[in-house]
């Protein structure tokens, strides 16, 4: 979802799990790994986040999937002679760990749609619809983007900044870099968007800081307010930078086990 640029960022490899840079950490070994996030809008439950972020030899990925049920406006009922939907949003980013900038993305997008509220349940579709979108950095500031849908196929090559990974994981970044309550950072490519030939910028800033457990079990707890093209998100996360619960576009994101995470029935729906 977003993007970043800078000086070229050169990573050291100490262990398998643990990933410093020259001078500034992008990530630690305890941003690496998987979480799962329940998906609601006041008490009702609409899906679920899965999130991970895994390395190889030469790259570092993030893989994101947000999978969410919908319930379709009546203009969208007549569209597709449906009442309900489930969409599924694919994505994952791959790294270069030698030069720190993005080296490809790619984004499906898929919605099942479903006649009534049983079928939803019973994830009894009668139709599906796929569109994906891959871009790969061919250098100097160069992208080949390759797109998929009903329509068929497309590319094109757009020139837009190169995306750091030290930026694309701001949030991680400025927890680390242990900031005080009201201290901001402003990130110039803080994500791309592809789809519309564009670059985004953010500023976050520390709102709270929140200590909890006891005695020699302190953990510590951060707000952070994002401020992205016009629009104002809060985060909790914690000490490693790692998302607790995040508030966007009216929805809450709330870390939980992976099996109630996944959890989707007619009781939470």
């Amino acid at each position: 979802m977003i993007l970043r640029t800078k000086a070229i960022f050169l990573f050291l490899i100490c262990f398998p799990t643990l990933i410093l840079a020259a001078e500034t950490q992008s990530l630690i070994k305890e941003n690496f790994g998987e979480h799962f996030y329940g998906v609601y809008i006041g008490e009702f439950k609409l899906g679920y986040v899965i999130h991970k972020i895994s390395q190889t030899q030469d790259e570092i990925s993030q893989n994101f999937s947000m999978n969410v049920r919908i319930s379709l406006s009546e203009e969208e009922q007549k569209e597709h002679k449906a009442k309900y939907a489930f969409s599924q949003i694919i994505s994952q980013y791959q790294f270069n760990k030698e030069t720190g900038l993005l080296n490809s993305m790619t984004e499906a997008d898929g919605k099942k749609y479903y006649a009534d509220y049983d079928a939803l349940l019973n994830n009894n579709y009668f139709k599906q619809e796929i569109s994906t979108l891959t871009a790969k950095y061919k250098g100097n500031f160069s992208y080949e983007v390759l797109t998929s849908d009903k329509n068929g196929e497309a590319s094109k090559f757009l020139k837009l900044p190169s995306l750091h990974i030290k930026d694309y994981f701001a949030e991680i970044n400025f927890i680390l870099s242990k900031p005080e309550i009201g201290q901001s950072r402003t990130i110039e490519v803080f994500d791309l968007d592809f789809e519309n030939e564009v670059f985004l910028s953010a500023t976050l800033t520390l709102k709270q800081k929140i200590t909890t457990g006891g005695g020699s079990r302190l953990n510590d707890e951060y707000v952070i307010q994002e401020d992205l093209d016009g629009e104002s998100f809060t985060y909790k996360v914690d000490q490693f930078g790692n998302i607790i619960r995040a508030e966007m576009f009216g929805l809450n994101l709330i870390r939980e086990p992976k099996e109630q995470a996944l959890t989707l029935d007619a009781k939470n729906i």
